[in-house]
Order: structure tokens, then sequence, then C-alpha cells
């Protein structure tokens, strides 16, 4: 029986649609672990386990010092820096808890087959790897801390599409040392196939709004992914905790977007339609028919806003009700464009772009990724960043009423951004992390920028890069290859680093992860390994 209706068959994907295939691909291949618990009532059960190892890497925790500059190139008071982890990892993530505590990841399997995060407990000078226990170890995950409890969570998708199991889905309250574990999605009564299997995982936690009650637990805890079949989707879904992540219902279907709904005719470039724009140089840009969930924020009296990249446009749902209802409107003229002129250009001159898979060299296609895109201030405004193709910022004072146009927020003599992330804190202050690179130069530096005022025109974007300008994390692509080596041997078919993140730390310093290509070959364009790397932005001494 087909996922898809009758009436609107799934159109045959177009050459700068190879990140689906690819995707499904990396789900099917390589992913056979055993996963050593129960299916019981729909639930699966896991034992608590002890998994932190000893640090991998330790000091210097700053290396390569770099000054920051305002936009018109004075000196700014901060300074950045990289933290190498000696982690190799594939997805990103980054969060921080209230004792400083940094987590990142995911890293690839260990010598035993365990996947597993990076964490910090001295600020950078030193980084472990924690390997998760069986259930979690899947390489596709995302972690998040709760910042009202310290409650580290962490998702992955099942152990293969052959198992046929659901999410699953953990928390641990000493640091990831040890874990409670259930599933998410694929329960039958709650309508769900036994196969959904969420990808591009979201999760957020916030307060309840007036009229929900949680129990043994202050906060909501809030996930959506793109289901029941990992990048095909076609869906994207939402599930809520009541108690803590004990266990999780859903909740209001995400706007009903559909991948099955995005006007292909209209968006797949070279095609005429409503949305395609022919260029003076015979190329075209057109919106990517992508629907993929981003993560979302929650207000203190328990709004919640959620973004969603739908058909190639940016829209905020907004629920009062913890997500049993949403109200959606569009952030005006933010949206993923793809260049085909640039796209082959790309093809042409990048190394890793062309003959890879999902072409994972190639920026035009991964302007689109990224999870961090919306925060919320101490005041409540909201601020909402894309790439198209510099990092854009677009800000409201009213709920997501009405937005701002988007004004550019990347440093100058920056052509392109991916993987951009944002935070914020106080009043109108905002934290960034984004890969840019220059016109014509294969080469992907790190940024990092504070930005003050964001909510006024009169803001000052404070930027620097994590490394030496000779010595970029990507000197040749990004942000990807099609395999990837694991410690026991194994390979990890696609190879892409899809999350970033960026969080304050108590201390006032703004961290944010990173991946540095360490293969450094110029001719690699099949291979990479990537090492988890801290970004750090801290304030210049004096």
């Amino acid at each position: 029986m087909s996922l898809y209706p009758a009436r609107r068959r799934m159109p045959t994907l177009p050459t700068f649609g190879a990140p689906w295939r690819a995707r499904l691909r990396k789900i099917a291949v390589g992913r056979h672990l055993v996963i050593a618990a129960a299916l019981m009532g729909g639930v699966l059960v896991a034992p608590t386990q002890a998994v932190a190892e000893a640090p991998v890497s330790s000091g210097p925790g700053c290396v390569e010092p770099q000054q920051a500059t305002f936009a018109g190139g004075a000196t700014a008071p901060w300074q950045a820096c990289s933290s190498p982890t000696g982690v190799i990892g594939i997805e990103g993530g980054n969060s921080i808890n209230s004792r400083g505590t940094i987590f990142m990841g995911v890293s690839v399997k260990d010598a035993e087959g365990r996947g597993g995060i990076v964490r910090s407990r001295d600020g950078g000078e030193s980084w472990q790897r924690v390997a998760l226990p069986p259930p979690l170890q899947d390489l596709i995950g995302s972690l998040r801390v709760d910042p009202a409890t310290d409650r580290l969570f962490y998702v992955s998708i099942g152990p293969s599409l052959t198992q046929l199991v659901p999410n699953q889905i953990g928390y641990s309250d000493d640091d990831g040392d040890t874990w409670h574990i259930t599933q998410v999605g694929g329960h039958p009564s709650e309508g769900d196939p036994i196969f959904t299997i969420g990808d591009v995982h979201q999760m957020y936690m916030g307060s309840p709004p007036a009229g929900v009650q949680t129990s043994g637990y202050p906060n909501v805890v809030y996930y959506c992914a793109l289901t029941p079949i990992p990048s095909f989707g076609p869906f994207t879904k939402c599930w809520r905790s009541l108690d803590g992540g004990d266990s999780y219902q859903p909740t209001s279907p995400v706007g009903n977007f559909s991948q099955l709904d995005c006007d292909w005719a209209a968006k797949v470039p070279g095609v005429p339609g409503g949305d395609t724009q022919f260029l003076p140089d015979g190329s075209v840009t057109a919106q990517l028919p992508f629907v993929t969930p981003m993560r979302g924020v929650v207000a203190s009296d328990g709004t919640v806003y959620q973004p969603m990249n739908a058909c190639g446009a940016y829209m905020v749902g907004v629920s009062k009700d913890a997500g049993a209802t949403f109200t959606w409107s569009r952030v005006p003229d933010a949206r993923i464009d793809m260049n085909t002129g640039v796209f082959a250009d790309q093809q042409a001159n990048f190394p890793g772009c062309a003959d890879t898979i999902a072409f994972a060299g190639c920026p035009e296609v991964f302007k689109g990724y990224g999870s961090d895109n919306l925060t919320m201030d101490d005041n409540g405004t909201l601020y909402f960043i894309h790439s198209n193709p510099q990092l854009l910022l677009s800000v409201s004072k009213d709920g997501g009423q009405s937005w701002t146009q988007p004004e550019t927020l990347s440093a100058p003599g920056i052509s392109t951004t991916v993987f951009t992330s944002v935070v914020a804190r106080g009043d109108g202050e905002l934290g960034l992390a984004y890969l840019g690179n220059s016109e014509g130069s294969p080469a992907w530096h790190g940024y990092m920028a504070v930005v003050k005022n964001a909510d006024e025109p009169s803001r000052t974007i404070a930027t620097a890069s994590i490394s030496n300008p000779d010595n970029p994390l990507n000197p040749y692509r990004c942000c990807g290859s099609s395999s990837g080596q694991n410690l026991d041997g194994s390979s990890t078919f696609y190879n892409l680093h899809e999350y970033g993140g960026v969080s304050f730390a108590p201390d006032g310093s703004l961290w944010a992860t990173f991946f540095r290509d360490t293969t450094r070959d110029p001719n690699n364009k099949t291979f990479a390994l990537y090492e988890i790397t801290g970004g750090h932005m801290y304030p210049a001494a004096g």
C-alpha cells in the first residue's frame, strides 16, 4: 500500500533533489544495530546504565584566537577561538546547562559500536566522549538541555527501516552518565503506524500555558520531526510530554504541511512556474520543495512558536494551548532560493560537490539546512534568521503577527552562509554561529557574532572567525561526504553534519558547534572525517 495518495504521485526527483534519495539510503544502509531492549505495550523500556568514558582531548582549550570586529572594521570587545574535541562526528547539536557543562555531538560509533555525544565540564579545556546506551546509538540524533531543570534530552532515529522501531528518546539528570529511555511515535493507539520514524529532530521545552497541567516536571517537552519515512516524510508531526519525557502524546498536525503539497512545477529549477525567476545570465532561481521542522521556542506564558521550512518559504505557527492548535503565518520575504547558475558552477569547480551523494559539497542545496533559526529575548521579541545566500534577520515584536524585512547580519565579504544558528538573551542581544565563504573561494570558515540592540536598526554586530585565515574549517568542501569511517572499522554511509547550534554559557561567553574536515585533501571527493569542534566567543581582556 502506497504512502502517497493516488491523486498525488511523488514526481521523479530532479538532480538537485538528491538529498532526498541519499538520506533515505543512509537509513537503509549501514545501520544494522542490535537493540538490547524489549517492546512492551508499544513502549521501549531500557535499563539505565553508566556509559561515560575518559577524556579523549585535553588542553589547550582555546587555539587560534581571533579578534572580533564590527561591520565597519573597527575592533570589537570580543575574541573568538576554536576548541578541538578530538572526537569524530556526524550530526551537530549544542546545549549548556546552568553548571556550565557543554554538550555537543553526535560522534561516530566507537570500537564497541556505540554512538556518543561530546561533553566538557571545564569550559572547553578538556572534552569527553560520552557513549550512549544501545537504544540511542543511531548516529542521526539531536540533543537539548532544558535550561529550567538542566535535564538533558537526546533523540535518535530507530535502528533501521527493516526493524520498524520508532524513534528512541531519552533524558539524563547527571550530564549523560545514565539515561531513562522511552520512544516517541509508533503508538497504534495514537493512530501512528509502528514504523513511524522521525528525522530532522527538533526538541525544545517551556512553561505550560494556563489550563495545561504537567505531572512531576515543571515544563512541557516538545518534539517535532519529519515522518513517517526519514527525509521523505512526507509529513511533519509534533509530540509533547507533560511528565518530563516519560511519555509522549501527539499534538495538532503541524499546519498539515506536506512535501506532497509543494508546487513542484513552480519550484523545480529550470521549470517555469509562479515562483520561478529567470535571471539575465540565463540562470534560474526557484524555491526548494522541502518541508522540514525547525526548533521552536516557548514564551514565559507558555505560548509556543514553531517555525517551519514549508515549500521554500518560512512559516511560524503560534499555539496558546501547548500544541493542541496552531495559527500559522509567513515570515515575509524569508525564502530559500536555488540559483541554477551558481549550482552549476559549484558542481564544476568545488571538489566534493558533483561527485558526492546529495551534492554534499554544494552549499546551494544546503542553504536550507539548520535548526536553531528562531529565538526569543527576555522582552518576548522574536528573531528569525535564514540564508539566501547571506545570513538574514527578521524581527517580530508582536508575537509573530508582523515581521521586519530581512536585513543582512553576516560579515562583509562573506558571499554565502550555511548551517546558521541563533540564540537570544536579555534585551535584544543575539549570539550567532554559521559557516561562510567568500566569492570564488572553496574554503569555509566558522564564524561567530554577538549582536547588540538586535531589535533596532542601530544594532551593532561583532564578528570573528574561530580559526586563522589560512586554516579554514573546511578548506575544499562543504558540508559532508558520501561516507565516513567509524572507530569500530565500519563505514557510515552519507557523512553529513546537518546541525550546528549556539548557546550562551553562564559566564556570559558564547559557544557553538562546528566541524573541521580533518582529511584536508583537495582531491578527496567521496570521503571525509569531521572533528567536532567547539567555537568559543568571549569578552576581550581589558
